[in-house]
């Protein structure tokens, strides 16, 4: 009897589906809260219109950005400073843009943590025998945090802007990319071609890459003040999130989200087991390490002296040797430098280890090799800790130098006494802080036994540098800067004297030798064994002092586990194994 219906009861029917389908979506809607804006603990206090004004979360516009559950772990850590560029072509320009940078961004190549280089972006590495060819093959499983592939077109765009002579001015890495030829071979093959052979190449190809599709057609003085630099795109582990603002110019914080392409490789399988990352900025270490003993922050990276933080409750602190070394250096254009005997015995009457312990403090200690003691080449000298007062005078006697006696010392004001060796005695030219000049006091009255008197000079950093640059001192207490590139050509080579940082004219053949052979080794355990060889020949021909390795101090809460510092080229390479950390629970904000 419903045949003639039969139409009528269909559309009945689904006007009845659809009706119960759209209540139950609004039913669904009520159910889910709205989204709560961030607002920074530091204004909690404040009425709701001051909280908006005072600090805002701006959320980078991201396809693949999302938001982060509240139960899950957030890692909080204190930085000094503020953000300029997330840019790894300027981020060696501001300490805080190169921590965030290091973790957003990845280069072919990166440091392990004993110094080394390894692959990171490229897959395959081939060096022609001349050291003069290096043939790079990029892995074909990497993705832009956009969701974009990867590409020869993005190594190839990100050096063409190194090699820009503009980039001259804000990196000396520039000179040598204004010598090399860079050819794309396909999607995914390159080829480098140098004018020289340069073991260190691969360090300078640990450099974060940019996306040329998101930057294409942009040249370097516009990148300087491209939007990108605060809205990174990389390939890295960590991508940008949001930025936190107080007002609507100053950034206060930045935070990092756990990348959804990254976490698909097979190296992150299992690891990377924080999501998030906030880095709170603060004008100073005061102000950070309050944040610390109020439980705002996890982590400090970069925090006053050593004894004051190993006082702070639930902490960890963790300390490495940083890639410098603190090193006192002649000027072997005044007597009696250039000679070996007169150094060796200026080395051995000082009681070096002594020395550091009682002047040093806690944030610098006793070194003995050029080298940081976290690079893989390492090899400390016992003659830096040898003390032998009775040799070093016979080492004298024998190379007919008879120091003259205190008494003949020149007077503070003779004219002669900052540009002129005196025949009574030398100057040692020191910056002006109180460990080193402590230092500087410490190593004059042990010459002055010796029979030396010396006169130490404090000056100013800007002043240090100006007599180093035109060689006007005789003896100086300077920091060398290893890096990441461990070739200390730059320091010790004859060839430097007058325009790298040879600043005493230090000139030994044998040392040269080893310098040079070092550089055009393109295999890793032969070029090895010739910087350890260099070491012994510097201990034996007492080229300078070792005095001091600065270390490097990184304060976290106890919760935080899983961390090892390795060898620190910069302190973002405190970083590297962030892969492994656990933070094992969430602690109040």
């Amino acid at each position: 009897m419903f045949r003639g219906f039969r139409w009528q009861f269909i559309v009945l029917t689904l006007a009845f589906i659809l009706v119960f389908a759209a209540a139950m979506f609004r039913l669904s809607r009520r159910a889910v809260p709205p989204p709560t804006p961030f607002i920074d603990a530091a204004t909690t206090s404040a009425p709701p219109r001051q909280n908006q004004a005072a600090a805002t979360a701006v959320a980078v516009a991201s396809p693949i950005a999302g938001s982060r559950r509240e139960a899950d772990p957030v890692y909080r850590e204190a930085l000094i400073g503020a953000v300029r560029r997330l840019n790894p072509l300027f981020a060696h320009l501001n300490p805080v843009d190169n921590d965030i940078s290091s973790l957003i961004f990845e280069g072919l190549f990166a440091s392990n943590e004993y110094g080394e280089v390894v692959a990171r972006l490229a897959e395959e590495l081939v060096i022609s025998a001349d050291g003069l060819e290096y043939v790079i093959r990029l892995r074909d499983d990497i993705r832009w945090q956009d969701g974009l592939p990867f590409s020869a077109d993005d190594v190839v765009y990100t050096f063409s802007l190194l090699s820009d002579p503009a980039y001259a001015r804000i990196s000396q890495a520039a000179q040598v990319w204004g010598t090399v030829e860079l050819q794309k071979l396909g999607d995914h093959l390159l080829r480098f071609r140098l004018a020289q052979p340069l073991s260190s190449f691969t360090h300078l190809l640990t450099i974060g890459i940019l996306p040329e599709h998101a930057l294409r057609g942009t040249a370097l003085p516009e990148l300087m003040q491209h939007p990108f630099n605060l809205s990174p795109i990389g390939t890295g582990p960590y991508q940008l999130a949001a930025l936190r603002l107080r007002g609507q110019n100053e950034i206060r914080g930045v935070e990092l989200a756990r990348s959804p392409i990254f976490m698909e490789r097979v190296e992150a399988q299992g690891r990377y087991q924080i999501p998030s990352l906030h880095f709170h900025l603060y004008h100073d270490v005061d102000a950070a390490l309050a944040a610390f003993a109020a439980r705002e922050v996890l982590a400090l990276g970069a925090g006053g002296a050593r004894e004051s933080l190993l006082a702070l409750p639930s902490s960890q602190v963790y300390t490495q040797a940083d890639s410098a070394v603190g090193m006192l250096i002649f000027n072997w254009q005044a007597p009696p430098f250039a000679e070996r005997r007169a150094r060796q015995a200026l080395a051995l009457s000082l009681d070096l280890t002594n020395l550091a312990r009682e002047n040093l403090g806690a944030d610098l200690t006793f070194a003995d090799s050029p080298y940081p003691p976290s690079a893989s080449i390492y090899l400390g000298d016992a003659f830096w800790r040898s003390y032998d007062m009775a040799q070093a005078a016979r080492l004298l006697d024998a190379a007919d130098i008879v120091p003259s006696s205190a008494d003949e010392a020149p007077t503070a004001d003779s004219a002669a006494a900052e540009d002129e060796l005196d025949s009574a005695g030398f100057s040692l030219l020191v910056e002006d802080s109180a460990p080193l000049r402590n230092l500087a006091n410490a190593i004059a009255t042990q010459w002055e036994a010796l029979g030396f008197h010396v006169q130490v000079e404090a000056v100013s950093a800007g002043d240090l540098s100006h007599r180093l640059e035109t060689g006007r001192f005789e003896a100086a207490i300077v920091t060398q800067r290893i890096g990441g590139d461990l070739d200390l050509y730059r320091y010790w080579h004859p060839a430097q004297f007058g325009k790298g940082r040879n600043y005493g004219a230090a000139s030994d053949h044998d040392l040269a030798d080893l310098l040079e052979k070092a550089r055009r080794e393109i295999y890793g355990d032969r070029r090895a064994a010739l910087r350890r060889q260099f070491q012994l020949a510097f201990a034996e021909q007492a080229i300078a002092i070792p005095l001091y390795y600065p270390l490097y101090t990184f304060l976290v809460n106890e919760e935080i586990t899983g961390l090892q510092l390795g060898y620190l080229a910069s302190p973002a390479d405190r970083f590297r194994g962030i892969g492994d950390w656990r933070l094992e629970a969430q602690l109040a904000a």
